[in-house]
């Protein structure tokens, strides 16, 4: 772990290095070449973005805790974010970090008295931790390229774009690869590989912090993805492989293999077809194969848009599914596309899920959706419950003019009921009422 720690130091290093080296030659430039060679600072942007996140979560699911007091807090993500272009239309760099703090938290705490991680205030470990900051932590510092629009690449402290079967943590701040990109513009499409060997979830300042449970160790993790468009047909196909698992719980390494199909139609101006498959071949967490699939309807008729979105989950020994390649919490994400902000994952083996929203747009910046959701078809003997409710809703406005534009606002809240069958298990009911303020300010 330490060594992890060393090389992404030496890995900032080098990006600060090729900054102050770049920088002086490009404004030493002739005249002649400033339109070419001054892109590395012309076309450089410096954006900030600052985050609240206030939240009540509740579970009544361990009588030992306040019903209404699991996750309580008001966090916050402060952004800096800056994009340089490229030097001689070739190399550039990306260097972004973030302030990340609790202004209050009443949220359950461990015999420790660690409150339990929120996702948003950075944590000492994987479960527990929050609350203890501020914490400032470097989330990006790479190096990248590109020739012509042939090939472009980066590499260092990177995200992935998603093209492929790695994708990002959930979350306003993303997870951190230590690793390569590597883009080639084929036929049309896009062929992508996207390599590393390390990762940290946003809300864990670095790999030491990944304890208990959640203390996988892998050697690297690797994908190939392509993505193409024929008229109004869109696709994204991916495989994936992580080598060398070893879970805190088994002694014997597993190299699990991912696989993922994503399909969009835009059958007329307003209507959407959407049709996606994300599966995970993995010996010891799945005996086998473990996938979601799912289709989705989009509908726009003037200011009211209509999502209808049906998925199914299932795998070989009736473990609930993760869309990643590396089963464990944080430790890697993947690129699945369904997201219902709806407490519950719809994940259970077996089960059938079925959720649909409705949204209208004000247009003078206020926004509202209400959404209904719903799953059976798990093994209720195995998880506690037959079946499971959401319904949800969030109000926003969106600053639609001055220096702060775009700036939102938003509450959201779930009602998230099961329908339990063991008295050992009941009391997994949650509600979730949630105020997000997101400020972004282009400074150049």
């Amino acid at each position: 772990m330490k060594s992890g720690l060393l090389l992404k130091k030496s890995l900032l290093a080098v990006v600060i290095m090729s900054t102050l080296a770049l920088s002086p030659l490009a404004i030493a430039q002739t005249p002649t070449n400033t339109s070419t060679n001054n892109q590395f600072i012309n076309d450089s942007s410096l954006n900030i973005k600052l985050i609240s996140d206030t939240r009540v979560r509740s579970r009544n699911d361990n009588p030992a805790f306040d019903t209404y007091g699991r996750l309580n807090y008001s966090a916050y993500n402060a952004i800096i974010d800056f994009n340089s272009g490229y030097y001689d239309n070739f190399i550039g760099v990306d260097v972004a970090g973030y302030l990340a703090g609790d202004v209050y938290n009443n949220s359950i705490q461990n015999d420790n008295n660690e409150y339990l991680s929120n996702e948003i205030s950075l944590s000492h470990n994987q479960d527990w931790g929050a609350g203890n900051g501020p914490h400032l932590k470097l989330y990006t510092a790479a190096v990248k390229f590109k020739y012509h629009d042939l090939f472009s690449g980066k590499i260092g402290l990177i995200q992935s774009t998603g093209n492929g079967t790695i994708g990002n943590v959930w979350s306003f701040v993303p997870g951190t690869y230590r690793g390569l990109e590597l883009n080639a513009h084929v036929d049309g499409g896009k062929l992508t590989y996207f390599w590393a060997d390390k990762y940290t979830a946003p809300w864990l300042l670095s790999e030491d912090d990944y304890v208990g449970w959640a203390n996988t160790q892998w050697n690297y993790i690797h994908s190939l993805g392509y993505e193409n468009s024929l008229g109004d047909f869109s696709y994204n196909l991916g495989i994936g492989q992580a080598m060398d698992v070893r879970y805190s719980d088994t002694t014997r390494s597993v190299n699990p293999t991912s696989y993922k199909l994503y399909t969009r139609y835009q059958l007329n101006p307003n209507i959407q077809l959407a049709a996606d498959f994300y599966g995970v071949n993995d010996k010891i967490k799945y005996n086998g194969l473990g996938y979601m699939s799912g289709l989705s309807l989009n509908m726009n008729h003037g200011q009211w848009r209509w999502l209808s979105q049906l998925r199914y989950a299932n795998s070989n020994n009736g473990t609930e599914i993760v869309p990643r390649t590396i089963y464990t919490y944080a430790m890697n994400n993947g690129s699945w596309s369904q997201f219902w902000d709806a407490l519950s994952d719809w994940n259970q083996a077996g089960e059938v899920s079925l959720y649909n929203r409705l949204s209208f747009n004000a247009g003078n910046g206020w926004d509202y959706y209400m959404g209904l959701g719903y799953g059976s078809g798990m093994d209720s003997s195995k998880v506690g419950y037959n079946s499971e409710t959401a319904i949800n809703g969030t109000i926003g406005y969106t600053l639609q003019q001055g220096t702060l534009k775009g700036s939102v606002v938003q509450l959201h809240s779930t009602w998230l009921t099961r329908d339990e069958i063991k008295t050992a298990t009941a009391g997994k009911d949650e509600t979730d009422v949630r105020l997000q303020v997101i400020i972004p300010y282009s400074v150049f």
